[in-house]
């Protein structure tokens, strides 16, 4: 299955691709835990900005709800 396009503008707002319509972070993190494939590109450059959108999934988290990730997990990711 492909994954869901997500494009990134000049202007920080993240558009979905399928569903025609501007998400935010939330809406990411949601799709993810749903179990969907999600792939974020920069609408200029096309450049895979995937990895970047998920730690800053991964921080907003943290910063709302204390050790949403254990230590140990943030230090395995750390290692890799």
């Amino acid at each position: 299955a492909e994954p869901r396009i997500i494009k990134r503008y000049s202007n920080r707002k993240l558009y979905d691709t399928q569903s025609s319509q501007y998400v935010t972070l939330e809406q990411i993190a949601l799709m993810i835990r749903q179990g969907e494939e999600v792939q974020v590109l920069d609408n200029s450059s096309k450049e895979d900005l995937t990895s970047v959108t998920l730690a800053q999934i991964i921080f907003e988290e943290e910063k709302r709800q204390k050790n949403f990730i254990s230590l140990g997990a943030i230090s395995d990711l750390g290692a890799t």
